[in-house]
């Protein structure tokens, strides 16, 4: 509990987003105690215009005369061919002086703690990490700060913020994504443009119909709206004493691709909201922390509705904007008349020229820019809440269509001018004080909250004849501090009475003190020389450890066969599988593993000389990894301990927490993407690594000099998981714990735009798992894949039928081995894809063996 209450006396960080420098600067002068933003590589919004080195220097100079903090997100996995530049990069980060940076991939960040610990690291919401274990884990790595899963509650929150040293971030305000961060792959496998490496197209904001295996529209009478994987933004406003009353630090506002007077305005009312938690009376603790007014403004910037997303509980349909994935605006009124060019609005709130409408018609919605007002055919500059007025429209429009103002002028007016040049209101106070004799040179000492500098006038004093020095005179001329981020609060003045001081000597000690101030003490860096040295001794260490690991690399072949039941695992058995996966998700759709099934797997297959091991889920809360832990426990103490596949960082830390010689392996939702990732794992202790699903042939070549590489060569693969389930909330009136499982009725799918149909899948916990429509398929590459050095590949046969099993691992094993050793295999490959064609007519896809990601 001391941590706790530490957290709790240390002021909340509101930390913003900016796209480019105006957001930027809408940032600092509204209020943000940190921005984070990208340059113009390595970042996870690569389509926003981002800071190039000249203006990131330029910003952080801004930002640290203002006291403001600068996170640069390098969030994103990185290819093996790009660590050159990115240690480049990250040197010039350092060198411009950041204060942190936010990373994703587990290989970046060994690599500046090898290389460069100087660079403060903070874990990024894609590294998906939602326990105290993950947290743990992370620590061990070096970071400083975790930005918890969207998907985190208030308790879980507590619960890390109670057992870390770590500052715990979670976002507050803006768009959600509607799988767990990190773990999505929709976009990538739809169209090639991946959310791990900053393209995401957000297919999710598309429509889709729920549809059962009949391919019947399930909720064609419920008029729900088709954009089922569109969630509302998150609001957190009211949220923000509990926030700070549980530990968090950093509150994270979303909105890099927003456009400045959003960041200004969203800004401007958290910040006013967060001085206002120190205000509130203990009997009023539960007030509001915004007004009426105040909240309709965070309404009228950008809304998809608002949502407290998961921090009470999980609120099922009450998530989602299913009608609408874009700006709803505030509601202005409705169409009261039509006459010849003009239109009549009944309004409900107030109008004015430049203000943006829509109109939401039963043919769809149309939007204008409001022009001249007319009232009582007289043009006004508005119109009130209970008018009738007149607007120029040639659209259409029926009375009784409803309006919604989607652009607020006034609104916008006010937040540019915020953040305008030469109208800057970020400025710190500063106390002076002036003292010194007749016949001396006067001194005049500045100081701000955290420095204090000293200089002194260039003349003497001397006796005035006309105008002596006084308090008024001297604080009108030190005062005069015009665009610098400063504002003179208070002034001393400790002199003889009736001297006096050229008023060009006082305007340059002001001057002098202020360059002085602004010159930033700096951090603590290393000269570029020290930087390539230690570089190049990591690369030699890198060098070194592959070379050690390739002469003990076991080159016998293995098929790995990852099964979810019990008939499935004696399936693979009979196809002649020799190696097993057991365990991962429990789906509702069929009868998963129970604990003491896997034990006696484990025990049946060691007795048949098969390889087993056994595949964790690859998300889990707080209460769910607890209950993992116990399981784990027992497990640690059956006669053989079961070899792991850790799916993600809190898995293998709580592994190692139980005993930390625990035989495991590392599973492909770890997002192993290049070889200082996979070395990184290797030192861990892990036996084999599956490497992430996103990789090209030709970096899947580079990455099969290392030992134990393992590539997904068949099966579904999983484009998405998510707390949120369609079914559930569509169908099973899901809130909470409460629903009707709906989902273990029948199967079902989500069918885009193009009539493909992507197949569901609810977990044990209630989790929806997406699934791509067809299935990757890599049986006529194996013989390329066997030439890269690859010797393990996967089955991932997680949804299969065990007849389906069989005949796969069967078809599979005969090839693999075949090329083992080399000689010509019992049929030809088109037989062998003939075969599997039969066995799903829907069709194969090569995923990203061939195309690789943006």
């Amino acid at each position: 509990m001391n941590e706790l209450k530490t957290e709790q006396s240390r002021p909340l960080e509101l930390l913003a987003p900016a796209g480019n420098f105006e957001a930027f600067k809408a940032a600092v002068e509204n209020g943000a105690n940190a921005v984070y933003l990208g340059g113009k590589s390595f970042s996870a919004r690569a389509s926003a215009a981002n800071f190039d080195l000249e203006e990131l220097q330029k910003a952080v100079r801004y930002a640290h005369e203002r006291q403001v903090n600068v996170y640069v997100t390098v969030n994103i996995l990185i290819a093996d061919q790009e660590f050159k530049e990115l240690l480049d990069y990250l040197y010039a980060l350092h060198e411009i002086g950041v204060d942190a940076v936010i990373l994703q991939d587990v290989g970046v960040a060994e690599s500046i703690r090898t290389i460069l610990p100087e660079l403060e690291t903070h874990a990024s919401t894609q590294m998906t990490v939602n326990t105290s274990w993950g947290v743990d884990h992370l620590e061990s790595l070096g970071f400083k700060r975790v930005v918890l899963a969207r998907e985190t509650s208030a308790n879980e929150m507590k619960d890390i913020a109670e057992k870390t040293p770590l500052d715990i971030e979670v976002f507050v305000h803006g768009a959600l994504c509607i799988g767990y961060s990190g773990q999505c792959l929709m976009s990538s496998f739809i169209g090639g443009r991946s959310g791990n490496r900053g393209t995401c197209a957000q297919p999710c904001r598309m429509t889709y119909q729920l549809v059962n295996e009949g391919k019947q529209n399930l909720l064609v009478q419920k008029n729900t709206g088709e954009h089922l994987l569109s969630p509302r933004d998150l609001n957190l406003a009211e949220e923000l004493a509990e926030l700070k009353r549980i530990g968090i630090h950093s509150l994270k506002v979303e909105g890099r691709m927003k456009r400045p007077e959003y960041v200004a305005t969203v800004i401007r009312l958290y910040r006013q909201a967060i001085d206002r938690i120190g205000d509130q009376q203990e009997d009023r603790a539960d007030a509001p922390l915004l007004t009426p007014g105040e909240h309709q403004e965070l309404l009228q910037v950008f809304n998809r509705d608002f949502t407290r997303g998961y921090f009470r509980e999980n609120l099922g349909a009450e998530l989602m904007s299913y009608n609408r994935p874009n700006n709803r605006g505030t509601r202005l009124g409705r169409v009261a008349r039509l006459e010849a060019d003009r239109l009549s609005l009944k309004l409900e709130a107030a109008l004015h020229p430049g203000d943006g409408i829509e109109f939401w018609t039963g043919r769809g919605r149309e939007g204008v820019t409001v022009g001249l007002i007319w009232k009582d055919q007289k043009e006004v500059i508005e119109g009130l809440p209970g008018e009738t007025v007149q607007i120029e429209f040639s659209g259409i429009a029926q009375p009784g269509d409803r309006v919604f103002k989607t652009n607020d002028a006034l609104l916008m007016e006010k937040a540019r001018l915020s953040f305008q040049e030469g109208r800057e209101q970020r400025k710190s106070p500063l106390t002076m004080r002036l003292s010194g004799h007749e016949g001396d040179k006067l001194s005049l000492e500045v100081m701000d909250a955290q420095r204090k500098v000293k200089v002194y006038s260039a003349s003497l004093a001397q006796k005035a004849l006309k105008r002596p020095l006084t308090w008024e005179y001297a604080f009108q001329q030190l005062g005069r501090l015009g665009t610098t981020p400063f504002w003179l609060d208070k002034l001393e003045l400790e002199t003889d009475e009736g001297i006096m001081l050229p008023v060009s000597d006082l305007n340059e000690m002001r001057r002098l003190a202020v360059e002085e101030l602004l010159q930033i003490e700096p951090r603590q860096r290393i000269d570029r020389q020290t930087y390539r040295q230690r570089v190049e001794r990591w690369k030699q260490r890198q060098a070194e450890e592959r070379s050690t690991l390739i002469s003990l690399k076991n080159t016998i072949p293995q098929i790995s066969v990852a099964v979810s039941d019990t008939l499935t695992l004696q399936a693979a058995l009979k196809g002649g599988a020799k190696r097993v996966l057991i365990g991962g998700e429990h789906w509702r759709s069929r009868r998963g593993f129970s604990q003491e099934e896997i034990r006696a797997s484990f025990k049946d297959c060691r007795r048949q000389g098969i390889d087993c091991a056994w595949r964790l889920p690859r998300v889990l809360n707080q209460a769910q990894s607890e209950s993992l832990y116990l399981d784990l426990k027992e497990a640690a103490e059956w006669e053989t301990k079961p070899k792991l596949v850790v799916a993600n960082l809190g898995e293998l830390e709580m592994m190692k927490d139980i005993h930390p010689d625990w035989p495991f392996e590392v599973d492909y939702s770890m997002n192993v993407f290049n070889e200082t990732s996979l070395a990184y794992f290797l030192r861990q202790g892990a036996k084999k690594v599956t490497v992430s699903p996103e990789l090209h042939h030709e970096q899947l070549a580079y990455l099969a000099k290392w030992p134990e590489v393992e590539v997904i060569v068949f099966g579904d693969l999983e484009m998405m998981v998510s707390e949120y389930c369609p079914v559930g909330a569509t169908l099973g009136g899901k809130k909470g714990e409460q629903c009707a499982r709906t989902c273990v009725k029948e199967p079902h799918y989500l069918r885009d735009r193009m009539r493909y149909d992507f197949p569901v899948e609810t977990d044990q916990e209630c989790r929806m798992h997406l699934f791509n429509v067809k299935i990757l398929n890599l049986y006529e590459e194996l013989a390329q894949i066997r030439r890269m050095g690859i010797s393990n590949v996967r089955l991932q046969l997680t949804r299969q039928t065990p007849e389906q099993v069989k005949q796969i691992v069967r078809l599979f094993n005969e090839t693999w081995d075949s090329l083992t050793v080399g000689k010509k295999g019992i049929r030809s490959s088109s037989d062998g894809m003939a075969e599997l064609t039969s066995l799903f007519p829907e069709g194969f896809t090569k995923g990203h063996f061939f195309r690789g990601v943006l």
